[in-house]
């Protein structure tokens, strides 16, 4: 059995998702870790946490300078939760030049410095 989706299928199921993300009072963050799993920064997304636009949830960071890193290191994988805690979905990171799912603008790879601020390049849903 198989079935084709159509773009106004698509588009409820994003707007939906959308809608887990800010279910709670609290914004919904993503996690940034290196490859040994150690968490370097968290990235709080603005409310709404994305828009759907051209077919595409498009996130958004909180704070437009960006939000402090605790930890140095590259930037390998990342988590993302709603403001409840849940854990939504996970994917990798790059910088903007790479393949991705959530990419880090200003930087050369994804080296992340302590005391510097990390600043969302695109995170995109499709």
């Amino acid at each position: 059995m198989s079935f084709t989706q159509t773009i106004e299928a698509s588009d409820a199921m994003l707007q939906g998702f959308s809608g887990v993300l800010d279910a709670d009072a609290n914004p919904a963050y993503a996690i940034l870790f290196d490859g040994a799993a150690v968490a370097l920064v968290t990235l709080v997304f603005a409310r709404p946490a994305a828009t759907l636009e051209a077919h595409e949830l498009r996130f958004a960071q909180a704070q437009a300078g960006g939000d402090m890193i605790l930890v140095q290191g590259n930037a390998a994988s990342f988590k993302l939760y709603n403001g409840a805690g849940v854990l939504l979905l996970s994917g990798d990171v790059s910088d903007m030049a790479g393949s991705g799912a959530l990419k880090v603008s200003g930087t050369t790879g994804t080296l992340l410095y302590e005391g510097a601020r990390a600043i969302l390049g695109e995170l995109k849903m499709v």
